[in-house]
Formats: structure tokens, sequence, C-alpha cells
């Protein structure tokens, strides 16, 4: 009786786990617990609650195989599910991961589960505070839910608090928030679709981080990097892509063999590097096809589902367009829909079995999409596998995957970002509508499934490249780990006609999901235009962009008719740069306007500024303190504007520009130096980040020297800035293996011009 006493009273007593920037306190009697920060001392969580009651609460160590050693809260609650609050060392988040227990006898089912409430404590009241989320930057009350993340942030000081979920095997992750009494309440839900735990058993559901950031992009970018630890992602080197789609559907043939030459010999030097065909490729040709209709007239109003080797757009077959682009030197890349089908079409006649159901049995069919395959059923698992290996057999080594929603079983929604609990966000036609072949696999395992039956079919040297979140947001937590790129946005084609509101598409969701950009996948924003029907500034807005983020480049054109100057701007935006690149504003704009790039790989380090005036008809005066933006307030730097090619006045303390509507400009910066220095090249928008590989300056001999990456008959050029102290002259200069030529000097700086026959790494120096 005594010992049943005392081990009741342990259980009532405050639990405490703790590293060097959390500490956990745990109070069962209340089914509470905080999350204070080391730093502050401060609880930024002063009310975490759970939906089920705490029974007990116990401390221990934990070992993970990721994440080592650490300190653990067990927490039982009544009803038998568990939940473990985990801390690792040298780890700003802390993991929450419940399991589910059934002790009754009969299956227990669910669609949802809402896990925790977190009562955030900024020491500010919620109209202050704003909701940084999929839905973007939103007040409080007025958010709509979050897909996988979300974050509390006071946009004055970039405060906030973090939730997250770090794993995606089963479930959608979905963050909501409240304002209750001054506070903001942050609510945790997992949407399965249906999760069913038999009697008896524990299922465990995902792993959540929460954490609090002084900079919550550095928290966004830490959740990122979480992640890519967790799923040990190592990321493919990031293509630059030509993709038919937004000039000629599939192309053809002979157009794709015309666009392979020429980007050989004009584009590939630069960067360019896959050829990607896009829908329409599978439409029949006349002869040897048994099904002779319109796939698009058996109600099904998507793209064809049959893949055809032989067609009309490629008579002599899709293998032999892949051995042409290949014997070019570049990647061929191909569109399909790995987990649709069409349930009119005769081809599916004996496949029937295939597909997802709705509960009256009939084939689960989404608008465009087509008709939904179970990829919880081996057989469909064999027949997607049997599938892509044909494409990728054919020699195809990129692959644009659409419909991606369709592997999670769920419905188009497009174009959506936040979760709304209404209209056709209502969670049964969104997720869980669909019956499949093994109940006891989720929509969201399925859709992993699916995904790793395709990569185990395609190889592991395929680029994967998923299309797109915004058809269902379902689809983007639930692939991490298992593709190299994503579409982050919907479609952007009416900006190759200089549609204002498309020229934004790519910005607005590859700056809202910048973090995840080169750490969990590639972000691909869709295509930037040149072609002439998109106006000069809006071309140079999107070209600039792509450089500055670092996102992916796809551009979509018949490249030879482009006239020199338009052709230039893809050569200016290819490669991209390896560098920190973070929008500044991020949390003060609807999209941010100010982005700072930051190269410490070598040295000396490289800043590039870009100011982007997304409003159409307004100019934007830019007034912005230089701390803030990440540099030093107390130091002067020198500066290039790289589209109007000349050296601007020294900025110190604040960056004042103003740009008139629909423009960019783009700042290379370096604190003023008592030498000659190198300030920006004429290679790349970003101005030496992808092209100078070393610099140096030699007091002695006053010689200034580096290593620069040319291009074969790309014409290069040095701005070097001059101390305006005393008066500097150039006397010679010299470069292996290519030409060089002294310009004309200003009180500024001094233009260098170098010219290469060969393609290579030139060495050259500069006397004064």
């Amino acid at each position: 009786m005594v010992t049943y006493l005392l081990a009741t009273l342990l259980t009532m007593q405050t639990v405490t786990i703790e590293n060097d920037f959390l500490q956990v306190d745990v109070d069962p009697d209340r089914n509470t617990f905080t999350v204070r920060c080391q730093q502050t001392g401060k609880a930024f969580v002063n009310s975490g609650r759970f939906t089920h009651e705490i029974k007990s609460a116990t401390k221990g160590r934990v070992s993970h195989p990721v994440w080592g050693k650490g300190q653990v809260i067990r927490i039982e609650h009544v009803g038998g599910w568990k939940t473990a609050l985990r801390l690792f060392p040298k780890t700003p988040l802390l993991q929450l991961e419940t399991t589910i227990h059934n002790g009754g006898e009969k299956p227990f089912v669910t669609d949802s589960e809402e896990l925790v409430h977190l009562d955030v404590d900024m020491g500010l009241p919620p109209e202050q505070l704003k909701l940084f989320g999929t839905g973007f930057l939103r007040a409080i009350d007025d958010a709509p839910g979050s897909f996988s993340f979300a974050a509390v942030v006071d946009p004055a000081t970039r405060r906030g608090v973090l939730a997250a979920c770090l794993t995606h095997e089963r479930s959608s992750g979905v963050f909501f928030t409240e304002s209750v009494q001054g506070k903001v309440r942050l609510k945790a839900r997992l949407d399965f679709g249906r999760f069913q735990v038999d009697p008896g058993e524990d299922r465990t559901t995902e792993t959540l981080l929460v954490g609090y950031f002084d900079d919550m992009r550095l928290g966004l970018e830490a959740y990122a990097d979480a992640v890519a630890k967790h799923y040990a992602i190592e990321l493919a080197p990031q293509p630059g892509v030509y993709c038919t789609w937004y000039h000629g559907g599939a192309s053809d043939e002979a157009k794709l063999a015309a666009n392979a030459r020429f980007s050989q010999e004009h584009l590939a030097p630069f960067g360019l590097s896959v050829l990607q065909i896009d829908d329409h490729w599978q439409k029949r040709i006349p002869e040897g096809v048994q099904f002779d209709g319109n796939e698009r007239d058996l109600g099904d109003g998507g793209p064809i589902k049959v893949f055809r080797e032989a067609n009309d757009k490629f008579p002599r077959g899709m293998k032999h367009t892949a051995d042409e682009i290949t014997s070019r030197g570049l990647v061929p890349g191909i569109w399909f829909m790995p987990f649709a089908g069409n349930w009119k079409n005769p081809y599916f006649a004996d496949k029937q079995d295939l597909f997802a159901r709705l509960p009256d049995g009939s084939p689960f069919t989404t608008r465009w999409s087509g008709t939904i395959l179970d990829m919880s059923n081996p057989k469909t698992q064999r027949f997607v596998h049997d599938r892509v290996k044909k494409i990728a057999d054919w020699g195809y080594g990129y692959f644009k995957l659409d419909g991606m929603h369709t592997g999670a079983i769920c419905h188009n929604v497009y174009v959506n970002t936040g979760y709304s609990t209404s209209g056709q966000w209502l969670n049964k036609t969104d997720l869980g509508g669909g019956v499949l072949h093994d109940p006891r696999m989720t929509h969201l395992e399925a859709y992993r499934v699916g995904l790793k039956v395709v990569r185990e079919a395609a190889g592991p040297e395929v680029f994967i490249l998923g299309c797109n979140v915004s058809q269902n947001m379902r689809s983007m937590g639930s692939s991490f780990g298992l593709i190299d790129a994503m579409r982050v946005g919907p479609d952007n084609g009416g900006a190759g006609s200089g549609r204002w509101s498309a020229v934004l598409v790519g910005a607005r969701h590859g700056s809202n999901l910048y973090f995840l950009n080169r750490r969990i996948w590639h972000n691909d924003p869709d295509p930037v235009y040149v072609r002439p029907s998109n106006p000069i500034e809006s071309a140079r807005m999107m070209v600039s962009w792509v450089a500055v983020s670092g996102s992916m480049l796809t551009t979509s054109y018949q490249f030879a008719d482009l006239p020199p100057e338009r052709l230039d701007l893809l050569k200016r935006c290819m490669p991209s740069h390896r560098a920190t690149a973070r929008p500044v504003d991020l949390f003060e704009s609807d999209l941010a306007t100010i982005w700072l790039v930051t190269d410490t790989s070598r040295k000396p380090r490289r800043d590039v500024i870009g100011l982007f005036n997304w409003k159409e008809k307004e100019p934007y005066a830019v007034d912005y303190d230089m701390a803030r933006l990440g540099l030093d307030a107390e130091t002067t730097y020198v500066a290039f504007d790289y589209w109007a090619d000349q050296f601007v006045a020294p900025i110190r303390g604040t960056l004042k520009q103003t740009l008139p509507p629909g423009t960019c400009r783009i700042l290379a910066v370096r604190p003023e130096a008592d030498h000659p220095q190198l300030l920006s090249t004429s290679r790349h928008i970003t101005q030496g980040l992808v092209d100078v590989l070393e610099e140096h300056w030699n007091p002695t001999t006053r010689t200034l020297s580096g290593k620069s990456t040319v291009v074969a008959g790309d014409p290069y050029e040095l701005r070097i800035a001059l101390p305006t102290s005393s008066e500097w002259k150039a006397t010679s200069a010299t470069a292996d293996g290519a030409t060089i030529q002294l310009g004309q000097a200003t009180t500024a700086g001094l233009r260098v011009s170098i010219e290469s026959t060969k393609t290579h790494d030139v060495s050259w120096s500069v006397k004064f």
C-alpha cells in the first residue's frame, strides 16, 4: 500500500529535461507541459496541453539512430496512448511523438487526430503577431491552417515560435491558430485519411517539432535541416531545364533535335543540362494502335494515361529522341502521371482492380487528374513499376511527375496553399474518401510507397521532379526524402505574355517556401520567360529572382527563335549559386522585396543584394537598415548595379534606393578597402558567386589576382572597385590561356575584359 501511494505521488511531480537550447517541464497533474528558452529563461510555450489526459510521466534516456543519445519524458495517457518528449544535444527543437494504443476488442479507426495545443507566449498580444505558413503571412485569427509547419512570428523583430512535422510517414500534419485570452493557441493535428489500430496494438504516428528562434528564418531553415538529417537527404546537383510545355505542348521529334543541337552549342556551357518533353507525347499514331478513340472524350478530361513509345509527335519513338538528346551531352527528360489512369479507356478494361474506390464501389476519379491508382495494392505497385521502368529504359534521366495528389488518393483542389475548414476542403472530400485495397495502409503511406516504387524502377541516377504541391498540399511533406525537386507553385504560363499576376507566381510561392530549397529538395518555381512577348523588365525580374534565390531554372522556348539579347538573359542566370540566400523582409511583406545572398565558402566573403519592386504600376522606395538587412551598419560598402552596368554610390547605415514599377536592382557589395578589390563580374547576375574561384591582394607587388571560370566565346568583365582616398592606376594585366585588356578607369572603379576560346578556369592578375 505504501509503495502504491509513493508511486502515485511521484506521478504528480513535475518532470524536467533540458539541453543547451530548451527546458521542458511536464506537470502530469495539470495535463500540461512548458517549454522554456534557455537563453532568455522565459517560457515560450507556457501551457502545452495534450488532448488525452496524462496518467504518468517519467524521465529517461533515449538513443536514436539518427539523433544519437538524448533525454526523454515518457508520458502514458489514460487509455494507453503514449507520448515521448525528446531533447538531443546541439538540437534547438523539441521532438514530440505520439503512439496510439487500442485497448478495446474492435479495431480503432480514425481519419484525423488532434494531438496537442500550444499556448504561445511571446509577451505580445495576438494582434501584433502573424502566422507564417503555407497559407503565407496572415493575421493570427485570419490565417488558414498550414501544412507541415507553422510559425508564430513578431514581424518587428523576427522572433517566433515554430511547430512542424519532422516525419510524414503515415499522415499529413496541419496546424491552426486562434486567439485565446490574450494568447496565441497553436493546435497540431494529423490527418491520415484512414488509420487503423487493431485490438491490443500500438501504432506510432509522427514526430512533431517545437522551438523558439530570435530569427524565425533560421528556425525555418533549422526545420528543413532537421528533415534532411532525419531522411538522410543527399541532393542531386541542380539542373538547368528546358521544358516544352509553355511554347509547344510536347513539341516534336524535329524541334527537339533542333533545340538539342542549339543547346549543346549555346546554352550547355552556361548550365542548361536537361531537355524535358511535356504532356501530349502520349498521343496515338494513326496505325497500329488498338484503341483509336479520343481519350479526352471518355469522361476523364485530363491527360492521356496510355504511354506509347511511337506516337504522332515522335514517330520514330521516344527512345530515338532520348538517344538524340543524350548524344548532345544533355539529359533527356519526360513528363508523365505515374499514379493515375482512365477507367473508361479500353486499355484499362482488364485493369479495373488497380483503381482506388469510393465507398459505393465506383472508381475514385477526380477532376483533370483522372482515375486514381491504388498504391496500397501490390498488383498496382507492379503495374506502376513496369511502366516507369519502361520509360527509364527508353533513356530518360529526368522525370516530371504530375498529379502527385493522385498517389495520396485525394482530390485535385488546385490552386491551394492553406487549409480551410469549409467547402471542398472538408476533410472527407479532401483526404479519406477513398477505399484502399489494404485497409491498414493510410492514404499517405500509400503515397510514399508509390514514390518508392517509382524510385526503384527509375534507378538512383534519375532526377525526379514532383509537380506540384498546389494541386493538393498533402503531397508536400509526404514527399520529403523521396524526390529531388518539387514544383512549389502553380503554372505561370501567363507570364510568357507579360501578364503581371503570372510573373509573380513563382517568386511568391518560392519565397514562401525558400527554406526547403537545396535542403529538402530543389524548389522549382516554374519557367522564366525571356521571349519577346514578355516585356524586358519582366523578363529581367524573373531571371534575377531565380538567380538570386538559388531556385531551379526552367525555361520554355525554341531557342533559335530568341533574339540575342533575350538568349543572353538565360546565360546570365545559370548555373545556380551555392551561397546562402535569404529573403530579408519575409515577415514584413506579402512578397519579399529584399534578398541577401552571402558566400563565405571562399575568401574574401561576397554579398549580393536583390531588390524587387513587385508593384506593376507604383515605384518602390527602399529605406532599410543595413544591420537588419544582415550587413554591418557601421561599415561603408562599395556597390555595383548589375542591370544598370555601373558603379553606384557607397552605402552606409541605411540602404536607400528607388525602383520604378516592375523592376529589380541587383547590387554586388563589398566593404570599402584601402586597396583595389574585385567587386563584380559580368558572367552571372550574382556577379562572382558562380565564377570567381580565388581573389588575392598582394600589397608588396600592388597586384590584384584571382581565378575565374570563363565560358568560351563569352566576353568576361572584371569590375574592380578602387579606393576613393587616393589615386590608383593599373599598369599591366595578365591572364593564362586567355586575352586580357585594361579598360578605362574612373574614380569609382576599373573594368578589365577577358576573352577565351575555351571554357576553363583562367588565372588573372592586374598590377597597380
